[in-house]
């Protein structure tokens, strides 16, 4: 929250089905406005003078899951919604309703709200359908056409299915030796990042020259963050809820799913100190070796935080549902194992885009493709495929990537002195692993993986080669 002159402004990151999207309120003498870079809908700019409010009220949505349907909504939403709903005295048919910030930031922007508005002021966290009642808001008030929408959206996604289907006849086995090759591929840089470590001797922090280094040391920082599921001070960490879905057969499989994911910490900056010093470590693109902590609710108690946590979520941990909670985290004053480039600050890429291949997997791996997609697809069809989007989320999990929507792989430039020194992966391509384990037990997880992709890549590409010698 920010304030200028008598203008007070709150930036947050909404729940979005879709996309990562940033938005804002600001509360001027003049009225409201809400500002996003949703691609499309109801989450788009809008703004109303205070004059033309004729009541106000924060509705809310619990958002159920079902234990053998399908997947529960993307990570990205929270298990409980809550909207800003405000009825207008000029144009009654045009409500004004868009998602709220959570924690202090909701809390302090309602209170404003409830000062600037007075008697209009009617109720906080209503349920949805009964605020939409009391303040006279149609469903379809937000200007979407939900039949048209629907329509759109199941022909799209039959056109997909067809598609699909006609295309994996033809590029099945091309596409299974692309994934195999680039499994062995992955497996031989594991292998060179393996004998990298156990060839490279291990400086310390006031002799490291520049160039590849290797770093052992502590993991340090001001404000340490308490990990959401452990309450271990961290510097940065990471939490995944997943519930256990049933196959409809009932014969007893299932699948995780994610339902609930969230991050802390400072995921833009490691500092690793040993006994002569201290340096940073950008870790953009690094490998993160990290061990999984994991509570199960069939038999395992989860820490007081974890339980707080999910509480927020609107999720109950108790026998009744299988639930599995997994954290990784970075511990302040834990071991930490760093091999990377060590370069001056000021020679770092300053806007320097990716590369083709580095911006699509960064694409992929966070989900910023679907919002360039959906900026490129004409208006008529922005809503069907988001909805389409949506949906093979749900079943087929496309484009839904289990990561969190800040990664320590994604962080931008540290603000760092021009004159000083930092670790990051360099423009040579060469190994670059942050771990939280020794040397030794880096080395291992780096050689265990290594064989595994080498071993499935090798299997699959065989495999292809052996269907085509007996279709020729």
């Amino acid at each position: 929250m920010t304030n200028a002159a008598a203008t007070r402004r709150w930036d947050f990151t909404p729940a979005h089905p879709i996309v990562k999207v940033r938005a804002s309120y600001a509360l001027s003498a003049e009225g409201i406005r809400f500002d996003s870079d949703a691609p499309f809908g109801a989450q788009g700019p809008a703004a109303l003078r205070w004059d033309a409010i004729a009541e106000a009220a924060t509705a809310t949505l619990d958002l159920p899951g079902s234990q053998t349907g399908p997947s529960p909504p993307p990570a990205a939403l929270a298990a409980r919604l809550e909207w800003l709903l405000l009825s207008r005295s000029d144009r009654p048919e045009r409500a004004f309703m868009r998602v709220l910030p959570s924690g202090s930031d909701r809390d302090a922007l309602v209170a404003e709200l409830r000062e600037r508005l007075g008697s209009k002021w009617v109720g906080e966290r209503m349920p949805l359908d009964e605020a939409r009642k009391r303040l006279r808001i149609a469903e379809h008030s937000d200007g979407i056409d939900t039949v048209g929408l629907v329509i759109g959206a199941l022909l799209l996604i039959v056109i997909i299915v067809v598609v699909g289907v006609l295309l994996l006849t033809v590029l099945l086995l091309p596409a299974l030796f692309a994934f195999g090759a680039w499994l062995f591929h992955r497996g031989l840089s594991d292998l060179r990042a393996a004998i990298a470590i156990e060839n490279l001797p291990t400086s310390s922090v006031s002799s490291a020259a520049i160039g590849l280094v290797e770093l052992a040391g502590r993991a340090v920082v001001d404000n340490p963050s308490p990990a959401g599921a452990s309450g271990t001070p961290s510097v940065w960490w990471d939490v995944g809820v997943d519930a256990w879905y049933r196959d409809g057969d009932n014969r007893g499989g299932g699948e995780w799913r994610q339902i609930a994911a969230q991050h802390g910490g400072d995921a833009g900056l490691l500092v690793v100190e040993d006994d002569t010093g201290r340096v940073p470590v950008w870790p953009r693109d690094a490998d993160l070796i990290l061990r999984q902590r994991t509570w199960h609710s069939t038999k395992d108690t989860l820490p007081a935080p974890g339980q707080a946590l999910l509480a927020g979520a609107g999720i109950a941990w108790d026998r009744s549902r299988k639930l599995r909670v997994r954290e990784q985290r970075i511990e302040a004053g834990g071991a930490v194992y760093v091999m990377g480039t060590l370069a001056e600050v000021g020679s770092l890429p300053q806007g320097e885009r990716d590369s083709g291949l580095a911006r699509w997997r960064r694409a992929m791996r966070t989900g910023t493709w679907k919002a360039s997609v959906l900026r490129v697809t004409p208006s008529l069809l922005k809503a069907p495929l988001a909805v389409a989007f949506v949906f093979f989320g749900m079943f087929g999990r496309l484009g839904s990537a289990d990561e969190r929507s800040v990664s320590a792989q994604d962080a931008p430039p540290p603000a760092l002195p021009a004159d000083g020194v930092l670790v990051w992966k360099g423009r040579s391509g060469r190994a670059f692993i942050i771990a939280d384990a020794p040397e030794t037990g880096s080395l291992e997880r780096v050689r265990a993986r290594s064989l595994w992709r080498l071993g499935l890549g090798a299997v699959l590409m065989c495999y292809v080669l052996y269907e085509l010698g007996n279709t020729i």
